[in-house]
């Protein structure tokens, strides 16, 4: 049975006039003509995407080398985010069963909220977090102004309208308060940029938009935000090997010679490398 999809306009300028960016699996990646936003079109329903979601996250959970990873990710972020904020009420959208936000209790009072109830009491039950909502932000229904610090954490790629997450996040969040959007990949990045449809990063099932700093640093300033600085973590993280740089040589000649023969070049995928990874830091005024 094939997935029901839906055509969409460009979220951030709502434009419908688009170029192919290439194929993957089958779905479509466009460019749009007049903003530059990547994006898949046409794309899953949302109740495939709710679907693929639960299961993205369980696998990534279950696995102990991913875990790993993150966790380290966890920590760098953590970092970076108090060199520029702590104290005050912190928001972590799409907190999954609450790992990062269990790291924030002694510089923040946390809350989070997520589309699944069963990571939600999972969240609850291992960490003993309190301050836990289900459902989409629009539907979790915070006041005005109540945040210091709203986050999200490889989300923003996930949701159908990303400006209208955006908006949202402006609302709730204080005057001076912190958005931060984190692990986030760089449609812009060289990979991207040299194996298009064979960057490692791309998902279009499951991530419908495909962010470059221009595209979201433009999204959100129609939000309402000004974006302070992206920071592009790679060196200091465990996707870092000295040899990628000889790896991105290697695999780029090898995808062109395939593609030039005519041969099957689908098993090929790029290497971590240097900017595929964004965190964005955004103030509302």
């Amino acid at each position: 049975m094939q997935t029901q999809r839906e055509e969409v306009a460009c979220n951030l300028c709502e434009s419908r006039r688009t170029v192919l960016w290439d194929e993957v699996r089958g779905a479509r990646l466009v460019r749009c003509l007049d903003c530059g936003l990547v994006y898949t079109n046409p794309r899953p329903a949302l109740s495939v995407l709710m679907g693929s979601y639960e299961e993205e996250y369980s696998e990534a959970h279950e696995e102990p080398e991913l875990l790993r990873q993150r966790q380290v990710m966890y920590r760098l972020e953590l970092a970076e985010m108090l060199r520029r904020r702590h104290g005050g009420r912190f928001l972590d959208i799409g907190c999954g069963t609450g790992e990062f936000l269990s790291l924030l209790r002694d510089h923040f009072e946390v809350y989070g909220t997520d589309v699944s109830r069963h990571y939600i009491e999972q969240a609850r039950s291992r960490y003993g977090l309190e301050h836990l909502s289900v459902g989409q932000l629009g539907e979790v229904g915070f006041d005005d102004s109540f945040f210091d610090v709203v986050q999200m954490r490889g989300v923003l790629q996930h949701v159908p309208d990303p400006l209208s997450q955006l908006r949202e996040a402006f609302r709730i969040t204080k005057p001076g308060g912190m958005l931060i959007i984190s692990a986030t990949p760089n449609i812009a990045s060289p990979a991207a940029r040299c194996f298009r449809g064979h960057f490692r990063l791309l998902a279009p099932d499951q991530m419908l938009y495909d962010f470059s700093p221009r595209t979201l640093q433009a999204l959100l300033a129609k939000a309402g935000f000004r974006v302070q600085g992206f920071t592009y973590p790679y060196v200091n993280t465990p996707y870092f090997r000295w040899y990628q740089p000889l790896q991105f040589v290697y695999l780029t000649a090898a995808l062109r010679l395939k593609r030039a023969l005519g041969q099957d070049a689908s098993a090929i995928k790029s290497p971590p490398f240097f900017r595929s990874m964004m965190n964005c830091y955004a103030i509302k005024p």
